[in-house]
């Protein structure tokens, strides 16, 4: 007869490591207006504030050429994905973009951004780091409606760029950079961002918000885009 405590033991030990190779999910619905995991980079109080209001966070600057980023996380955290809803609401500059930062290491200032450009419909990767590339890809998108958006840093160098489950960008960095923060991006705008969710390997179940409710316009389906990665950063 086996041992039925040895047997819970190895059950347990089974669990722990599908824990540690499939990593965690950071999340954060913005319902409770909690921001205290959150901070602003380089904050320029005079052109740019973040704050909540009605289950959303809205950024806001207009300071051409300058971008607000609102990050979270730990240094170390790399190769993850980053996912959200967003929503531009106000232009009053030129190109108005919103988007992403992932491995943003701050004041070292290296980081990727994943952003959207909504006068020229152009979505684009880059690598901000001196001598860093940008590679562009188009996608239709309007003021005053809601986009799901998502960004990836993979192990091997591959980089992607979703918008509403369409592969707009995707792009292979032959020299990765280091792991660091998560974060929203506003430029020349005011913008909405909800359900936001950050999830990888090295990366602990956390966040404000344990879950999120899903809601019939996220259980459609969309038509996958062209998967072919645009090229080198």
């Amino acid at each position: 007869m086996k041992n039925p405590t040895v047997s819970i033991i190895c059950v347990c030990i089974v669990m722990c490591l599908m824990n540690a190779a499939f990593g965690g999910t950071w999340r954060d619905d913005f319902e409770d207006d909690k921001t205290n995991e959150w901070e602003i980079f380089n904050l320029v109080r005079q052109h740019e504030k973040w704050w909540t209001t009605d289950g959303v966070v809205v950024g806001e600057i207009f300071e051409d050429p300058f971008l607000s980023l609102w990050r979270t996380g730990e240094i170390d955290w790399e190769y993850y994905k980053v996912s959200c809803r967003v929503k531009l609401v106000v232009d009053r500059t030129q190109a108005p973009k919103v988007g992403l930062t992932l491995h943003d290491r701050g004041d070292e200032g290296s980081r990727y951004f994943f952003l959207i450009d909504f006068e020229t419909d152009i979505a684009t990767i880059s690598k901000e780091v001196p001598g860093g590339g940008v590679l562009p890809g188009l996608y239709d998108v309007e003021k005053d409606t809601w986009y799901d958006i998502s960004a990836q840093v993979y192990d091997d160098g591959n980089l992607d760029f979703f918008i509403n489950d369409t592969l707009v960008v995707g792009a292979f960095d032959p020299e990765p950079l280091d792991g660091g923060l998560a974060g929203l991006v506003v430029q020349n705008a005011q913008a909405y961002f909800d359900n936001v969710e950050i999830s990888g390997e090295n990366i602990d179940d956390g966040g404000p918000t344990k879950s999120f409710a899903v809601e019939p316009q996220q259980k459609l389906t969309t038509a996958w885009g062209n998967l072919k990665r645009n090229g080198d950063l």
